[in-house]
């Protein structure tokens, strides 16, 4: 990837993520000053997942055109106009069509997450899918943690509100940025090939191997996304902790996932995905254990380091186990879909099963029943084979029944 390339893919993913830092630690919050209830914070933040399936039709159509660049220039656009209208907005009607719009796993958001990644991927070498990956999400945590930092300031000094306007700018960088990648024509021409033609090795979605790992994939964000939602509110109203603690919950969060993304690519390349798969969704669902125990703000702030370290490694991980089991370089757009399209469904099914229940549970036995879930994800991961073929092996094309190796999880599938 040439010099121009970097600046406009890596300058626009990190001005489009760098929203994140406002809506992980004080959407919620700021939308529960504008009249919303708990309930009502969840079914918004639900409704912005289910739009966020937008991106696997998005996916193929980029496929098809071979271009992702239009796809970023416009939604980074709209997440820019509705950073900027947010703080004007009134009335749950209004303020959810935004949040859609705004929200970490919305529309906009989402489509940019996953066409990014096609990006990088589709530029990479073969044998480099983990390390291109991991030095794309390296970038996502800086943008988190610097709007996160700012924010706390600014939220204390002159409330919530004021961070928008600020961030509006940043993502108008980011709209700027995205305007200078350049596609090469070759690439272009070879994406557009006609795509029913598979790749010998592909196996599509007859693959009971790729619908296990999708069901893991929806659980580990069911488990996970709540967090997001509820996570802020338990440190405000059940600890009482200070505004600026949000913040530093997700900076420890977000520092570690920047720490983690790039090795993880590198370790993937050479080790297989498989180990670092299972020792993602393992972290996960310790992680929200520890939520459900914790006694102190700073507990929690502590355990987001679990938090960073599995998101890291998610964000590396399922979308090179993707792209190796879909086995064709035209599909790269589908593949990253299949990931985000995951993601937001486990996003939507999280917060909308949370919403029913946070009042009757509290958000201390919630977070308990959020680990049992992550639990279950995890032994489902336990069972999906190695997409990496080690030097002198071939994997097979065919794969046999994901369950049929109950008994003995080291054999690959």
């Amino acid at each position: 990837m040439d010099l121009r390339n970097r600046i406009g893919l890596y300058g626009s993913y990190f001005c489009g993520m760098a929203g994140i830092g406002f809506t992980l630690p004080y959407l919620p919050l700021y939308l529960g000053q504008e009249g919303l209830s708990d309930r009502g914070i969840g079914i918004v933040s639900t409704l912005a997942a289910i739009a966020g399936l937008a991106q696997f039709p998005v996916g193929l159509w980029s496929d098809r055109v071979g271009t992702r660049k239009p796809f970023l220039v416009v939604c980074l656009a709209l997440i820019a106009l509705s950073t900027v209208l947010l703080q004007w907005a009134h009335g749950p009607v209004w303020l959810g069509f935004l949040v859609i719009l705004f929200a970490e796993n919305g529309i906009c958001r989402a489509i940019v997450e996953s066409l990014s990644g096609a990006e990088a991927t589709s530029l990479a070498a073969a044998d480099e899918l983990g390390a291109a990956l991991g030095a794309l999400r390296f970038w996502k945590p800086i943008g988190i943690v610097i709007t996160a930092l700012i924010g706390s300031r600014m939220a204390e000094a002159y409330g919530i509100g004021s961070i928008l306007l600020p961030l509006a700018l940043v993502q108008g960088i980011g709209v700027a940025a995205a305007l200078l990648i350049h596609e090469p024509q070759d690439r272009k021409k070879c994406e557009t090939t006609a795509l029913s033609e598979p790749a010998p090795n592909s196996r599509g979605f007859r693959d009971k191997s790729l619908w296990l790992f999708i069901v893991a994939m929806i659980l580990f964000h069911a488990g996970n996304a709540p967090g997001g939602v509820y996570l802020g509110l338990f440190l405000k109203r059940g600890l009482h902790a200070p505004d600026r603690v949000l913040a530093y919950a997700f900076v420890a969060s977000m520092v570690t996932w920047m720490l983690v993304v790039r090795p993880a690519g590198l370790l993937a390349d050479r080790w297989g995905r498989k180990p670092l798969l299972i020792l993602c969704w393992v972290m996960m669902a310790i992680r929200l254990g520890i939520v459900a125990m914790a006694r102190t703000p700073m507990e929690i702030v502590s355990n987001q380091v679990l938090d960073g370290f599995s998101n890291g490694l998610f964000a590396v991980l399922a979308a090179a186990w993707v792209t190796d089991r879909l086995a064709d370089p035209r599909r790269a757009g589908e593949a990253q879909a299949i990931v985000g399209t995951s993601l937001v469904l486990g996003s939507a099914i999280g917060p909308a099963v949370s919403g029913l229940v946070v009042d009757a549970l509290g958000y201390r036995l919630l977070f308990a029943a959020l680990a049992g879930v992550g639990a279950f994800a995890t032994l489902l991961v336990c069972f999906v084979p190695e997409t990496l073929a080690k030097e002198g092996q071939t994997l097979p094309l065919e794969p046999r029944d994901p369950l049929a190796g109950l008994g003995d999880l080291s054999t690959p599938s």
